[in-house]
């Protein structure tokens, strides 16, 4: 048996904590599951109240270190929020060796160099992801290691995040135990969640993972095995909970409810005659509601919400390569018929994402559930990378000689290298109207309205 890994994601519902290691047939072990609340201390991925964050940690953590028989000391942890974004960078090095081959040395120094050079004013830098490489003339090449050229240089995805949340991402889980620590930087949520529920063959013919959780929906893009785009929209399941709760006049907590029981994506799967009775507060009748008004609520929101992801698609120019269409994972793709209701309006191939790839023995039959997606990824991040490449590259390290650090040299702030300066970007606006002020947005993003059809008009775009 391998090491216990620990994977820990902080969502705006709750803390998931998943304890787990390989088996003798490499398939694995969940040996823990641990949860707590954190509604009202989390927003989007955004920690508010630290104390009562870092209590919801220790919980789950104890949870699982009491079913597991287990003292935990590391983690591999996740981060979120609606601030997280992507800026393509470029980085070269002129090598010492004419002639010879590239070695993982210098492609650990181009990746060094890429992380010293890059500008993002009051962000962190989440991941460094490689694009593809260059080697002297030779380009789009995926793995440079072994070609002879003088001049290396490589494409980055830099990934970032706020650095005031991120640091407090990071303190509610330092915090959470005397020096525990986070193993290998922090996790963005859905890379994590994608090591759990895609395939390597997705990833390579082009695959785009759709993680719908309660504050949030992100997507993350493959092609030919690399991260290609990622993206998030600061609508998921917190909004359809609260459309119901408008559209029917009910609580929050009845809303959440009848969103969990009675939802569907497609009303018209739902009987004209079902109804449902909801206890009025402090004497008041009770309200009886139509569950397919519930429906036609829910079936709404998320038409707006998948006509977003394509056109999230369809803006970053890999509409036409994913092969495999979208997987769908998170909390909020639990109800009915929304795969079939995202295959309608998208036009792709679609499935619901389950966290149970190459699962052996597990402690509980809960763990499959999609809300568990990025915790159990985070575990398989502790034992294979998102890209393919470093795992190879890790073996290579073993041989390889030291890493040479260039002197540090005033580097120009540039999100594309293209010389231009980066501006700050202006604050937004309040909060949005869960109707009125998003359809204005959309519009402007997705043109003209679904129509009776559902289908999303790509030309639109």
């Amino acid at each position: 048996m391998s090491e216990i890994i620990v994977g820990l994601d902080i969502g705006s519902k709750q803390v998931n904590v998943v304890a787990g290691r390989l088996d003798h047939l490499g398939k694995l072990e969940i040996l823990g599951l641990g949860k707590a609340d954190t509604t009202g201390h989390v927003s989007k991925g955004v920690v508010l109240n630290v104390n009562r964050t870092i209590e919801a940690v220790q919980s789950a953590i104890e949870q699982v270190e009491n079913q597991a028989n287990i003292h935990i000391r590391g983690v591999f942890a996740s981060v979120a929020g609606p601030n997280i974004h992507s800026v393509k960078h470029r980085s070269a090095i002129t090598r010492q060796t004419e002639g010879e081959e590239v070695t993982v040395t210098d492609v650990d120094q181009v990746s060094n160099d890429a992380k010293r050079t890059f500008i993002s004013k009051g962000n962190a830098i989440v991941h460094t992801l490689p694009q593809e490489y260059f080697v002297d003339t030779i380009g789009n090449i995926y793995d440079p290691v072994g070609i002879s050229g003088l001049k290396l240089q490589g494409d980055f995805m830099m990934i970032t995040s706020p650095q005031v949340e991120f640091d407090k991402t990071k303190r509610c889980i330092e915090s959470a135990k005397d020096k525990m620590e986070i193993e290998g930087g922090l996790v963005f949520s859905p890379l994590a969640a994608s090591l759990a529920v895609l395939t390597p063959q997705e990833k390579k013919s082009g695959v785009c993972l759709v993680d719908i959780g309660s504050g949030m929906t992100e997507i993350v893009i493959f092609h030919k095995g690399i991260v290609r785009h990622i993206a998030v929209m600061p609508f998921a399941g917190d909004s359809i909970t609260a459309d119901i709760e408008q559209g029917c006049g009910v609580s929050t907590e009845h809303a959440e409810q009848l969103k969990i029981k009675f939802g569907c994506a497609i009303a018209d799967e739902i009987p004209v005659e079902e109804v449902v009775s909801i206890p009025g507060i402090n004497g008041r009748k009770t309200k009886t509601i139509s569950v397919k008004n519930i429906g036609i609520i829910i079936e709404e929101r998320l038409k707006e919400i998948v006509a977003l992801v394509e056109a999230e698609i369809s803006r970053c120019g890999y509409g036409n390569r994913l092969n495999c269409g979208i997987v769908l994972t998170g909390g909020s793709v639990q109800m009915s018929y929304i795969g079939e209701l995202f295959e309608r309006v998208t036009g792709r191939d679609v499935r619901i994402g389950h966290p149970n790839e190459n699962l052996g023995k597990t402690f509980t039959e809960e763990i499959k559930n999609p809300t568990y997606a990025t915790a159990v990824g985070l575990v398989w991040k502790g034992i294979k990378d998102i890209d393919e490449r470093e795992d190879i590259y890790k073996e290579l390290r073993k041989d390889a000689p030291p890493i040479i650090v260039a002197l540090p040299v005033a580097p120009v702030a540039s999100s594309a290298n293209t010389g231009k300066k980066e501006t700050a970007e202006p604050k937004k606006s309040g909060g949005w109207n869960l109707f009125g002020s998003f359809k204005k947005v959309a519009g402007k993003i997705i043109g003209e309205d679904l129509g009776d059809s559902d289908a999303y008009d790509k030309d639109k775009v």
